[in-house]
């Protein structure tokens, strides 16, 4: 049964195994630039969080004792200071996520790639090792030796 199985399995051509490692590292380099990218882009959000964003919390609750970042507080209709110190942060924290959103996807389109390389990479395992073992046999055969474990 085993030998039937085995029969009907047709090998691919050695120029085309090699095409498809061939396209197996370019997939890997795509998928390692994916996963860069997005690295850069947590980076970049992390530092802007540290550098801009906190400074300017800090800013606004040293100057703004009497107001929230809601923009709740006395007399704020005619505080054009105060306006667009609220206008600052409050556009920050949707251009972070979306830095770190675009950065986890690029990431995980990364991994993905990666992923579907290794898959190729297995599928062709049954192929590659088809031509070892016969490059072994006709190794032992030029040598005169039996490439088959002995009998117990």
């Amino acid at each position: 049964m085993a030998s039937d199985t085995v029969e009907n399995i047709e090998r691919l051509p050695a120029a085309e195994i090699e095409s498809t490692i061939s396209s197996v590292k370019k997939m890997l380099m795509v998928g390692a630039v994916f996963a860069v990218v997005g690295y850069l882009l947590i980076g970049f959000a992390l530092f802007l969080e540290l550098t801009e964003f906190h400074p300017l919390l800090d800013a606004f609750f040293g100057e703004q004792t009497q107001h929230s970042l809601a923009g709740g507080g006395p007399d704020r209709a005619g505080d054009g200071a105060l306006n667009s110190q609220l206008a600052a942060i409050h556009s920050f924290p949707s251009m972070l996520l979306w830095l770190k959103l675009g950065g986890i996807g690029h990431i995980l389109v990364g991994i993905f790639v990666a992923l579907a390389a290794i898959v190729r990479v297995l599928s062709l395992m049954p192929h590659r090792l088809s031509y070892e073992m016969q490059r072994a046999q006709e190794t032992a055969a030029a040598s005169g030796g039996d490439a088959s474990p002995a009998d117990d």
